[in-house]
C-alpha cells in the first residue's frame, strides 16, 4: 500500500495493541461459543473464538499447534480440541507487520518478518527505518518459544520459506529513498539460513524490474507444490524455479536453479481492467486446476486496494498463465508491457451475505476447488474455484465487527485471523455442489451515496493491512 496509507488511524489501533489497551492472555483461555451479530451462511458452524488475540495478523501450523503473529507478540496453542484452544507460550514483542508467518515444518524453526516501516517500542510507531529484520524462532518446544537466529534485510514486509526453508525470501515494501533510490519497491532479498545461528544474504536482489522494466514493491512469495515461487507485488505476479535444472527462457540454456539464482517460470504483469490497480498481493497455484483440460495454467491472486470505491476496490481474480511460460513476463516488459489472460474476478459487493464491499486479501485452497478468502469486513468468503471461468460464492461468515486478514483451513476446521475478532474458528460444510444465487441490493447499499462513475461508495473502516 501506499506510505501515505499507513498512517495515522493504523499507527494508533497498532499502539493501542501493544501498550495494553488490547488484553493480551494470561492464565486460562478465554473462548466464546455464541456466534456472533452478522451474516453466517446455513453452511457455516460457528465453533469458537480466541478474543485474547486482537491485532491477529497471520497463523501457521505445526501439527496440532497454532503459532499465531500478531501486532504484540507470537503465541502459540494447541488446537487438538478446536473448541477449546489452549494458550501453551506467549513471546511478547512489537511486530509490525509479519502478515503471512512462515515455518520450517522439519526443523521446527518459525520466521518473525519486521518490516522497516515498524515500529521498535511504543515511543515510536511507523518509525522509518532503510532496514527491516527476520527473527528465527525455535518451536521444537511449543511452551518455550526461543530465538536462535537473527539478521537485518533491506526489505522485510514478508519472509517465505523456499527449497524447505534453507533460504528465505524477503519482501517489500517501498523503497526507502535515501539507501534504495534507484527503486520504486524493494524487491526479494534471499538468505541463506541453512545454518539458522549464521544467515548468509545472497549477493544480489531478486524480482527487479518487476512492474514494466521498474524495480518496484515485490510483496510477498507463496511455494506451490512443484517448488515454484510465485512472487506477487506492483504490476503482477511472476513464478521462479529455485532449485533443479530449468531451461532458462532468457538464456535459452539449461541451468541450475538456487535459492539465490531462480529462473524464470511463468507469469507476468496483470491487466487493470481485471485489477484496476495492478497491485498484487498473493498469489496461488493448484497444480490439479483445470483450464481448457490444461493444468498447471490456473493462478488464483489476489489484489488489494483498500478504497471506498466499491469499482476499484481491491479483487480476486484468476490469470491464465498460457502465454507466459519462454519469458514474456521478463523480456523487454518496459517495450511490450506484456499482460497475463484473465478468466475471471470476484468481490463481495452485491453478495449474499454482504453489506457493502471491501479489498481482498489472503486466501487458501481446500484443495477440492473451494476457497475461503478474506475481505477484511466483509469477513471470509468460501468460494466455488472448479469452473476458472466461473467463480461462485458457496458460503461465508461476516460478523458485523469483522476485520479479517487470512482464513486457513486446518483438520477439517477454518481458523480465521480477525484484527478486530482475535481467532475466529468456524466449520465450512458445503463444496463445489452447492448452490448459492446472487442477492438483490441491499437495504444497507441502497442508502450508500452515489458515484457517477463507478455506482456505490461502501464506507471501510481503517484497520487495514499496511500492504
Amino acid at each position: 500500500m501506499a506510505p501515505n496509507l499507513l498512517g495515522m488511524k493504523i499507527r494508533g489501533i497498532v499502539l493501542a495493541a501493544i501498550t495494553g489497551l488490547i488484553a493480551l492472555p494470561s492464565g486460562a483461555l478465554a473462548s466464546s461459543a455464541a456466534p456472533p451479530p452478522g451474516d453466517i451462511s446455513d453452511n457455516v458452524e460457528f465453533i469458537a473464538n480466541i478474543p485474547e488475540m486482537k491485532a491477529a495478523i497471520s497463523i501457521n501450523f505445526l501439527d496440532d499447534r497454532m503459532y499465531v503473529s500478531t501486532a504484540h507478540g507470537v503465541y502459540a496453542y494447541d488446537v487438538t480440541d478446536p473448541s477449546a484452544p489452549l494458550l501453551m507460550s506467549a513471546l511478547p514483542m512489537y511486530i509490525w507487520e509479519n502478515e503471512d508467518v512462515d515455518l520450517d515444518v522439519e526443523r521446527k524453526l518459525l520466521f518473525i518478518s519486521r518490516d522497516p516501516r515498524g515500529f521498535t517500542s511504543p515511543a515510536s510507531p511507523g518509525a522509518a527505518f532503510p532496514y527491516g529484520a527476520v527473527h528465527i524462532i525455535d518451536i521444537s518446544n511449543a511452551a518455550a518459544m526461543t530465538q536462535v537466529g537473527f539478521f537485518t534485510v533491506p526489505a522485510g514486509h514478508t519472509t517465505t520459506c523456499v527449497n524447505r526453508c534453507d533460504f528465505v525470501w524477503t519482501a517489500g515494501p517501498y523503497a526507502n529513498a535515501q539507501t534504495q533510490p534507484d527503486f520504486v519497491g524493494r524487491p526479494v532479498y534471499a538468505t541463506d539460513v541453512t545454518d539458522p545461528a549464521n544467515p548468509v544474504a545472497c549477493p544480489e536482489p531478486i524480482d527487479t524490474g518487476r512492474n514494466d522494466g521498474v524495480t518496484d514493491y515485490a510483496h510477498d512469495v507463496q511455494v506451490d507444490a512443484a517448488g515454484v515461487a510465485w512472487v506477487s507485488g506492483a504490476g503482477g505476479v511472476r513464478g521462479y524455479w529455485t532449485e533443479g535444472k530449468h531451461r532458462n527462457p532468457l538464456s535459452g540454456k539449461v541451468e541450475a536453479a538456487t535459492g539465490c539464482e531462480p529462473i524464470p517460470y511463468a507469469g507476468g504483469g496483470t491487466p487493470d481492467t481485471a485489477t484496476p490497480s495492478r497491485f498484487m498481493h498473493n498469489a496461488w497455484r493448484n497444480l490439479d486446476a483445470k483450464v481448457d483440460g490444461r493444468k498447471g495454467d490456473v493462478l488464483y491472486a489476489t489484489e488489494e486496494n483498500v478504497v471506498t470505491d466499491c469499482a476499484t476496490a481491491g479483487r480476486f481474480a484468476i490469470y491464465d498463465l498460457k502465454g507466459s511460460h519462454i519469458g514474456e513476463g521478463w523480456r523487454d516488459i518496459d517495450k511490450t508491457k506484456f499482460r497475463m489472460k484473465v478468466l475471471d474476478t470476484w468481490t463481495p459487493e452485491g453478495q449474499d451475505g454482504s453489506s457493502g464491499c471491501a479489498s481482498a486479501h489472503y486466501l487458501d485452497d481446500r484443495g477440492d476447488g473451494i476457497l475461503a478468502y478474506a475481505f477484511y469486513e466483509q469477513g471470509t468468503r468460501f468460494l466455488d474455484v472448479s469452473n476458472p471461468r466461473n467463480i461462485r460464492q458457496v458460503g461465508y461468515y461476516r460478523p458485523d465487527d469483522a476485520n479479517v486478514w487470512a482464513p486457513y483451513f486446518h483438520s477439517g476446521y477454518v481458523f480465521i485471523a480477525d484484527f478486530t475478532r482475535g481467532i475466529d474458528i468456524v466449520k465450512f460444510g458445503g463444496d463445489s455442489k452447492t448452490t448459492t444465487v446472487r442477492a438483490p441490493v441491499s437495504a444497507v447499499q441502497a442508502q450508500l451515496p452515489m458515484d457517477a462513475n463507478f455506482g456505490f461508495l461502501c464506507p471501510l473502516k481503517d484497520k487495514r493491512s499496511a500492504f
